[in-house]
């Protein structure tokens, strides 16, 4: 008990901050894309931390594994390089006692990565979903950030505001926008508008406009004299918002419970994935303890890249065969569980390899 203790201890506090190093980058590299979004103007800038908060747990869906993963390579590496692993052996620990408290561990990782697989990813990406439906519904002058020019993504109309009352009411406005005449084959008509503020309004129809007051409006051709000046005390422009209420769900946002109901490829290729995750875990477990022995004098990160290389390994093949059986080529019986077996045969092998390499290097007196 005292020794499992220890294990645990040393193990879970190198998982916890393995975790945290991979969780701040990978949280920091997609939260640049956000950030890009939101200075173009598709997303305001209030959903961001929302947005990163409910993806948290599909980041930890595979970085608990990996991390606990890693975490057992570099304990028991040390463990061996300082010695210790020899004293314990020597005081009567076998291996497979190792292996056993190893796999208990490793039930305390997969009831986290069932929490996270099965329930927290699910809901999450439902929040995040209904974050990007809002998002998608609203205009170019909801995503306003004051002095930015701000164009649409079709590139035919630029906006800026020099910033925003405490009504929340545009200042200084500047659109413009370009239109294709003679069919698209001739010149682009441009048309500027400018005004001292603007506010959006909506009409008994529930149509919305955006109603500027005290300014200027510039129609005509680039090149040419021909330009229509007009000034008003008060514009209005229809604002076109888009509709997205047939958008598909994903099925990283379908309930667990949702997913057995559905006879698709799809959704049994998300299920099995998801318990994929889950049996990913023991797997891993059983292949590091073999590998993660090494002699005192090669160092504890001799077998790090290898071992790595093989999880990383485990992973895409079994994102393949999703993929495979997502498009119908493998049957659903068969699902990943083949996968899965593979590499419970590829542990048993290193396991076995490193059994008959000790007795090898005990005759041979190495």
């Amino acid at each position: 008990m005292i020794l499992l203790r220890y294990f645990s201890r040393e193990t879970f506090a190198t998982m916890f901050a393995v975790a945290g190093i991979v969780l701040v980058i990978s949280v920091g590299w997609r939260f640049s894309a956000y950030l890009d979004k939101a200075a173009a103007g598709t997303m305001t800038q209030e959903v961001l931390l929302a947005l990163m908060f409910y993806r948290l747990p599909g980041f930890l869906e595979l970085i608990v594994p990996l991390s606990f993963f890693l975490a057992i390579m570099l304990v028991y590496g040390r463990l061996y390089v300082d010695n210790e692993m020899i004293v314990l052996h020597s005081c009567g620990m076998s291996t497979r006692r190792l292996m056993g408290m190893t796999l208990l561990m490793s039930l305390i990782v997969m009831l986290i990565t069932a929490l996270l697989s099965l329930w927290l990813k699910p809901l999450g990406e439902q929040r995040v979903e209904a974050l990007l439906r809002g998002q998608q519904q609203l205009t170019e002058f909801d995503t306003l950030i004051p002095g930015r020019f701000q164009a649409l993504s079709s590139g035919k109309r630029v906006t800026y505001t020099e910033g925003f009352t405490p009504d929340g009411d545009l200042s200084g406005v500047f659109i413009n926008e370009y239109k294709t005449i003679h069919g698209g084959n001739g010149p682009r008509s441009a048309v500027t508008v400018i005004a001292e503020s603007g506010s959006t309004q909506v009409d008994s129809s529930g149509r919305r406009f955006l109603v500027l007051e005290k300014g200027r409006r510039y129609q005509g051709t680039p090149g040419t004299r021909g330009y229509q000046i007009i000034s008003y005390e008060e514009y209005g422009q229809l604002v076109d918002s888009t509709v997205v209420d047939n958008l598909k769900t994903r099925r990283a946002a379908i309930s667990t419970g949702a997913l057995l109901e559905k006879d698709t490829p799809e959704a049994a290729a998300e299920f099995h994935w998801r318990i994929s995750v889950i049996l990913l875990v023991p797997v891993i477990a059983l292949m590091a303890v073999p590998l993660a022995k090494v002699n005192p004098r090669q160092g504890r990160f001799t077998r790090l890249v290898p071992a790595t290389i093989l999880c990383f390994l485990y992973i895409l093949m079994l994102s393949g065969a999703q993929s495979a059986l997502e498009k119908g080529d493998l049957p659903k019986e068969l699902g990943l569980w083949w996968v899965h077996g593979l590499f419970v045969f590829i542990a048993v092998c290193i396991y076995q390899w490193d059994r008959v390499a000790g007795v090898f290097s005990r005759l041979t007196g190495h």
